[in-house]
């Protein structure tokens, strides 16, 4: 397969279905031109005679393993959003990837409805669909507009944002510390005394422990963040990564967690470590904008679930209104 500049042309030669297959030369003006052609061909979208138009028939989990190689695999969680993907389209029937249209959509998720799954795992396979035919297209592998593209998501249920109380946490610490993973207590101390998100904690190391607190680089928005912690953390947590990085350590945080009787709302066990660090920062006073930038949310609307927490937060409402002042005089008698 090449494309060489022959004559003032552009020479596209290539066998698209392989080394024993039907070859093609064709000539074109400009590479752009020929570059197209090919993509076209490989694509799929012209027949192996180079000329006539068909129907894109490709089935949803090969246009999948087209995206993973093209695009999915410079991803963050690559494999996970195949596997993802994936699953999806077996629970689909996998279909001709053009054919899923709003309709068929939504009796899948009847279904998966009827069968327990939540609304918010629906809307995450929705936005990993649609994300997955955008770069489809961006990239030139299918010509169409998917008709999911306009399909919204299902209404969720807004969960209590949940956290731990001092003596809660205190619990929490020693049953970690009973646990056969030497790992487990360093991460829980990080998570509570920084937000971190367990996996920005489990894979800290101890090139990241700098001017007395912890630089996170792996992270879920792929922007690192900064958070200073008081000293004689910084000195135990650098200590222990000094021999050696920490091991895997959810398993025994899953345990630990069940041994202390704690409830959870579904899909905060992990997550609780960075509420409860939110919440008694914010009822300490801390500042909602310094929140964000701890935390590393990218927008303040996100950090803003915390806020009604603070200790000043209605009162302001009584203070900082624009009569304040003047309200005495202005109250009838």
């Amino acid at each position: 397969m090449s494309i060489r500049k022959t004559d003032g042309k552009y020479k596209l030669d290539i066998r698209p279905n392989g080394i024993k297959g039907k070859r093609i030369i064709k000539l074109f003006d400009t590479k752009a031109q020929a570059m197209q052609y090919q993509n076209q061909l490989l694509s799929g979208r012209l027949d192996t005679q180079g000329e006539q138009p068909f129907v894109d028939n490709r089935q949803l989990n090969e246009l999948i393993h087209i995206w993973y190689d093209l695009h999915g695999r410079s991803l963050k969680s690559a494999s996970d959003t195949k596997n993802r993907l994936l699953k999806l389209s077996e629970l689909l029937g996998n279909p001709a990837a053009r054919s899923i249209n709003p309709e068929s959509l939504a009796q899948y998720r009847k279904t998966r409805l009827d069968a327990g799954i939540s609304p918010a795992t629906l809307n995450r396979e929705l936005i990993t669909l649609k994300a997955l035919f955008r770069e489809l297209k961006r990239l030139a592998v299918i010509e169409y507009d998917s008709p999911l593209l306009v399909v919204r998501k299902l209404r969720e249920e807004k969960t209590e944002l949940s956290y731990l109380t001092d003596a809660q946490i205190k619990e929490l610490m020693s049953q970690a510390e009973l646990s056969k993973n030497e790992s487990l207590p360093f991460v829980v101390l990080i998570c509570l005394v920084t937000g971190a998100r367990w996996s920005e904690a489990e894979g800290l190391t101890a090139a990241n422990c700098i001017n007395q607190g912890f630089q996170f680089v792996d992270t879920k928005n792929g922007q690192s963040r900064f958070v200073p912690v008081e000293k004689s953390v910084f000195l135990q947590v650098k200590n222990r990564l000094s021999q050696k990085p920490f091991q895997s350590c959810y398993s025994a945080y899953r345990s630990a967690f069940k041994r202390t009787g704690f409830k959870v709302p579904n899909g905060q066990l992990a997550h609780i470590l960075r509420h409860t660090f939110a919440s008694h920062f914010v009822m300490k006073g801390g500042n909602i904008v310094a929140l964000q930038k701890i935390l590393g949310h990218s927008s303040l609307n996100i950090t803003m679930r915390y806020s009604h927490l603070a200790p000043d937060y209605l009162l302001q409402a009584v203070e900082l209104n624009p009569l304040a002042e003047s309200l005495n005089n202005l109250v009838p008698g």
